[in-house]
């Protein structure tokens, strides 16, 4: 297959998938979707002879794609892909795979049955910052990783405020399944296979409700949730995420792994770089390398062309979906019920994918 026939369904975060799939030669960005039709005027001058529907449905009878984005809002993941696979196409949805576990499961039944495969859009996986990253990883650099701590929050960063993010039967949820989903996949990604045995976690949504309530706009997700995480082999995860809260910067990232033989730490540093330090010992001497993220990264979308074209692997699955929306799942449970929650007694028959 040299020319992937791709399309890509809702144009918010669609956007970055067609100008991803641009970069690629052998991508034909040949149909979009959305019910906002004032959109397709931007897309028009990026594609030049692009399709546009309002129905994906149509676009799926009429266009017969191979590939086929789902960037809707969560509560429609599910519909919009399991439509997708059953008319013939691969399907990269956008994270979260959905609102929880069991419609999660569903979506990974229709790709079975239908044939076809179906990838979760774990975009920071692909950049260089985490090659590198892994890298040290699975050299044994860090040895043995006992502790992760993570962050992403934000001073006043609701998205935009008194739609569908703020609306849990569409959204599933705040911060948590917004940024968190990035985060804590990432992390897990760097541990290299580690299952999450507990789960505690905790939510806040005073500033957001009191918000929605001042302007009479729909907001019954959290603001903040943080959480920790024992896992399999005794380690432990640390995170923190928010939309909203008082801070000195606008928007926070960090990130640290602790092994028995080094450490990495990163984060956003100048000109919007992601600075990656790698500490560790030379000779018995405290060392410290300082590695800047060079040129310009594949993206998510190059790579699944790519993978698509050359049958190379691709970073990021349907089951790995499953495993971080069964850790969504449990903390938000535990963050409901005030109390640790035991993975393998919340999951049921989805805990073959931990």
């Amino acid at each position: 297959m040299s020319t992937i026939k791709t399309a890509v369904v809702g144009l918010g975060m669609g956007r970055f998938h067609i100008k991803g799939y641009l970069n690629h030669p052998s991508a034909d960005v040949a149909a979009v979707v959305d019910l906002d039709e004032s959109r397709f005027g931007e897309i028009k001058e990026l594609v030049p002879g692009v399709r546009t529907y309002t129905d994906y449905r149509e676009m799926l009878r009429a266009e017969k794609p191979d590939l086929v984005s789902v960037a809707v809002p969560n509560f429609l993941h599910e519909e919009v892909t399991c439509a997708a696979l059953d008319a013939g196409a691969n399907v990269l949805c956008e994270k979260p795979m959905s609102l929880n576990v069991e419609s999660a499961l569903r979506m990974r039944d229709k790709a079975e049955s239908s044939g076809k495969r179906l990838y979760i859009n774990f975009s920071q996986r692909f950049s260089e910052f985490a090659r590198t990253a892994r890298g040290l990883v699975d050299e044994g650099r860090l040895g043995d990783i006992y502790h992760a701590y993570c962050q992403w929050t934000r001073r006043d960063g609701i998205p935009r405020f008194g739609g569908w993010f703020g609306q849990k039967k569409m959204s599933g949820g705040g911060p948590l399944i917004d940024l968190g989903v990035h985060r804590l996949d990432f992390v897990l990604w760097l541990m290299g296979g580690v299952k999450p045995v507990t789960v505690s976690g905790t939510t806040h949504h005073r500033l957001g409700s009191a918000l929605g309530k001042a302007q009479g706009k729909a907001f019954d997700v959290e603001d903040l949730a943080s959480g920790f995480i024992r896992t399999d082999n005794g380690a432990s995860i640390l995170f923190e995420v928010s939309w909203t809260g008082f801070q000195v910067r606008k928007e926070q990232q960090a990130l640290r792994l602790l092994g028995e033989k080094g450490s990495i730490e990163g984060g956003p540093g100048l000109h919007g770089d992601y600075t990656l330090h790698y500490c560790h010992d030379i000779a018995g001497h405290a060392f410290n390398s300082i590695l800047v993220q060079p040129g310009r990264d594949t993206t998510s979308y190059e790579a699944l062309i790519e993978s698509l074209v050359t049958g190379k692997p691709y970073l990021s699955s349907a089951e790995d979906g499953i495993r971080l929306q069964i850790v969504l799942d449990c903390l938000y449970e535990s963050a409901r019920l005030g109390r640790e929650v035991v993975v393998e007694e919340f999951v049921g028959k989805a805990l073959q994918y931990l």
